[in-house]
């Protein structure tokens, strides 16, 4: 007990340290791809919103406050101690040993008692024990490519969730400007209303106007102030979901900086094919799936080899030290030192062996069908927003067309209408035109910003340049 105590206080003082301080030898943390802004993990000390909000800065802001981004960065880093894991199993186990006793023993004869005798004893012992695997017939060289392969994954699953995330918040900061716009435009409309209300109120009490004009103007005046009320609605939610996603309150006021009409430059989706040949080349989930489908090989050979021998190199030293009672013939210290090899050879595991190789196989199928599934997913996803990024890069133009043309006609109708030569059905239906293609024009080129980040995201590519 005397060596038993001070050892369980040092390990209690020594754990704390143990645990605070883990060495990465094999510099597996070098293989962990690092998440934006640093090397990974501190907390993303980005600066506080300011007076406006660029699309960089929300990007940032979400990036370092998405759970799924730092999910991702925490299982790389966890398949990257697999493989830490991994490697060691090429170097020696050295285990060691202290133990210490005490006792009674009493000696109690029957026929002679004179010899009867008791005493105490008390046993200490220490040793160390040395385990080396020199041979194994593959299986550690497999289960390391399967760990290897497992981190690529890890990886290209943290690229994939940085491209999701940097979609996202590109498309919640194009909405919000969306938003911003639309409810704008949505206030100049209702402007409009209110002189067309104005001026068919001053006709009517002119004498020069029917009721009905009036009435009608007013109508249009109703619904231009009901279509800002809720287009308000609709900026507030985008802009409280932007706010959210940056870690921020959903009732922060933000001004963002942005310019819907700013178009990037997008001559890196001219031709279809190279764009699927591409997206089969450098998607991450794509190159996820196909990690996973070679560690499920290696997942094979590694069931295979752990049913063949091994051979370690195995070693021991051993001193112990043994009190007797008085009565007995002294102490007894005893001393053992030994190194040999050892053949481990698997006999019979009731067909266990069997039939997890045959589990590793049927995961190995399982993760072909994964990859072709995912490769048609990403096809059909770069297919639909080359789709998109074409109709809605033609259609920018014809929706600018549409909105000068609508205004122009606007304006004319107005000066008709106030000349008293045009009627008030001819104005209100020039201003719905004119509201209806502004919203059209607006959501053009929030559809054509998201659409060529996203099909950028497709292609593997997406980073912040590409906002320029």
């Amino acid at each position: 007990m005397r060596v038993l105590i001070p050892l369980t206080l040092w390990l209690a003082a020594v754990s704390p340290l143990a645990m605070a301080y883990q060495p990465d030898v094999f510099g597996t943390g070098k293989e962990v791809a690092s998440l934006p802004g640093q090397a990974a993990g501190a907390a993303c000390g980005l600066p506080p919103i300011g007076t406006g909000l660029t699309l960089e800065n929300a990007i940032e802001h979400v990036l370092c406050n998405d759970p799924q981004v730092r999910l991702a960065w925490a299982n790389a880093k966890s398949q990257a101690a697999q493989i830490g894991i991994a490697r060691s199993a090429w170097l020696p186990r050295l285990d060691g040993s202290l133990s210490s006793s005490r006792g009674h023993q009493a000696f109690d004869y029957d026929d002679a008692p004179r010899l009867s005798d008791s005493g105490r004893y008390r046993s200490n012992s220490q040793g160390l024990a040395l385990s080396w695997v020199l041979f194994d017939f593959g299986r550690r060289s497999a289960t390391l490519n399967r760990t290897q392969q497992l981190l690529a994954a890890a990886n290209a699953s943290q690229d994939a969730a940085l491209q999701n995330s940097f979609v996202v918040a590109s498309q919640a900061y194009y909405e919000t400007l969306a938003a911003q716009r639309t409810l704008a435009a949505a206030r100049q409309v209702e402007k409009l209303a209110a002189q067309n209300f104005e001026a068919a109120d001053a006709k009517y009490k002119a004498g020069a106007a029917a009721l009905s004009d009036r009435l009608q103007a007013q109508t249009a005046l109703s619904q231009a102030r009901l279509r800002v009320i809720r287009d308000e609605g609709t900026y507030t939610n985008s802009s409280g979901v932007l706010a959210l996603r940056m870690g921020l309150s959903p009732r922060l006021q933000l001004n963002l900086t942005g310019d819907l009409d700013t178009v990037p430059d997008s001559s890196f989706a001219n031709s279809i094919d190279d764009l699927l040949a591409e997206a089969r080349r450098n998607n991450p989930a794509l190159i996820a799936a196909s990690a996973q489908m070679k560690a499920s090989q290696a997942a094979i050979d590694e069931s295979r080899a752990a049913g063949r021998p091994t051979l370690s190199l195995v070693g021991n030293l051993t001193d112990s030290h043994n009190t007797q009672p008085a009565t007995a013939n002294g102490d007894l210290r005893q001393r053992d030192r030994g190194i040999g090899i050892q053949l481990n050879i698997p006999l019979f595991e009731g067909f266990e062996r069997s039939y997890q190789i045959r589990d590793a196989m049927a995961r190995h199928e399982a993760s072909q069908a994964q990859v072709a599934d995912t490769e048609q997913r990403v096809a059909l996803e770069t297919w639909g927003y080359y789709q998109t990024l074409s109709i809605e890069t033609r259609s920018l133009q014809r929706t600018q067309e549409l909105v000068e043309q609508s205004r122009q006609s606007l304006e004319v109708v107005q000066g008709r209408y106030q000349a008293g030569v045009g009627s008030m059905i001819e104005l209100l239906n020039a201003l719905t035109a004119y509201a209806n293609s502004e919203q059209e024009h607006i959501q053009s080129l929030s559809s054509w910003q998201t659409a060529r980040l996203s099909l950028a995201a497709s292609l593997g590519r997406l980073n912040l340049s590409m906002l320029q």
